[in-house]
């Protein structure tokens, strides 16, 4: 049997990081050369070579703080020609973790895209990170390697077409995913998903109820891969002042917002803080969608079991419900981005729809 083909990006962050000194104080940094961490990798890529083909290519080696849509769309388009046009089985991405859930998210959208039901996404996807570089004994750099080419051979062998994440002992559904520590191991969770497989002495163990399938794929790969600038987030504390979303607006460039509540889409409702006239002015006089989600992990912002939530969607707003932040923000950049919402009502519509398994649809 001809071995599965495998490519595996090297896309940055600490996972491949080395000690540099910079005033004489050591930090981690990006590497000058992507190929050191190919040479880390070489052990771990020489054992998986016995069940893969695996090419590895460098896409950059900068920290993820400092990536941006522009570097989700090459992620997306380089998979894209990967399923295609080079007829590769996987393929399994190395991130660094701060950004991570965002480029996870981002690739989930654009793969399975703007029709829901219809993904064109045939192989797995997998991303994970790591919390120690690869180089630092005893820690989780090449322990969750490792797991990345496991998790892609057990996707493979199962018909897997979604993607995933696997980081420690767990595997989780891209699009649900949060960093939750800076620490930890344990690092990133899936606070309003189950978790859609994990890895213990006995194996990789991916439950299919929760990942999409090869076999339901939709014909050839139509990906919608362009994000929208001027999104922004407004984390709600007590006595922001409503002037500041206002002003925000009425500057220009702003092409939507993101209000991150004190609750379920709990929204200050009283005095001079009162957010409500400030929402319903942006959605009717400027036609601004405001959208309100929680900051809290495992959090949904319905905003139907209290008063303050309520008013904040009857002012105009648009409930969020269990979207995490991050997929909050790189939706409504998607949304825009690729012409799938004209309207507030398009929007109000949109975050009730699971394009990628990115939010439960609630019921009407």
């Amino acid at each position: 049997m001809a071995k599965k083909k495998v490519l595996f990006l090297y896309n940055g962050g600490t996972i491949g990081q080395v000690p540099e000194k910079i005033n004489n104080q050591i930090v981690l940094a990006p590497p000058k050369d992507g190929s050191v961490f190919k040479n880390a990798c070489e052990p771990v890529l020489q054992y998986f070579k016995k069940d893969f083909d695996i090419d590895f290519e460098i896409i950059t080696t900068k920290d993820s703080t400092n990536m941006t849509p522009n570097d989700w769309e090459k992620l997306i388009f380089r998979v894209k020609k990967a399923q295609d046009d080079e007829n590769y089985d996987a393929v399994g991405i190395a991130h660094g973790t701060d950004t991570l859930a965002y480029s996870a998210t981002a690739l989930a959208l654009a793969l399975h895209g703007k029709k829901p039901g219809e993904s064109g996404l045939r192989i797995p996807v997998c991303i994970t990170g790591a919390q120690n570089p690869i180089y630092e004994q005893g820690g989780d750099g090449r322990f969750n390697l490792e797991n990345l080419f496991r998790t892609l051979r057990t996707g493979v062998n199962e018909g897997v077409a979604d993607v995933l994440i696997n980081f420690w002992d767990r595997i989780l559904l891209g699009c649900r995913t949060l960093k939750v520590s800076e620490k930890d191991f344990d690092a990133m969770k899936s606070p309003t998903f189950p978790d859609v497989g994990h890895i213990d002495a006995m194996g990789v163990h991916i439950n299919k109820l929760h990942v999409r399938s090869k076999e339901n794929a939709k014909g050839k790969l139509s990906i919608a891969p362009k994000f929208r600038r001027g999104v922004v987030s407004f984390e709600l504390t007590p006595g922001l002042e409503p002037s500041l979303i206002l002003g925000l607006i009425t500057s220009g460039g702003v092409s939507a917002m993101i209000l991150k509540s004190l609750g379920e889409g709990n929204v200050c409702s009283e005095g001079e803080f009162s957010l409500l006239p400030a929402i319903e002015r942006a959605t009717r006089e400027y036609i601004m969608p405001i959208f309100i989600t929680t900051k809290f992990p495992g959090g949904s912002a319905v905003s139907t079991h209290y008063e303050v939530g309520y008013k904040a969607i009857k002012a105009g707003g648009i409930p969020c419900y269990d979207h995490t932040d991050v997929a909050v923000d790189v939706k409504v950049r998607w949304l825009i981005g690729n012409g799938v919402c004209s309207s507030i009502e398009d929007f109000r519509q949109a975050m009730k729809t699971s394009y990628a398994g990115e939010v439960t649809p609630p019921k009407d």
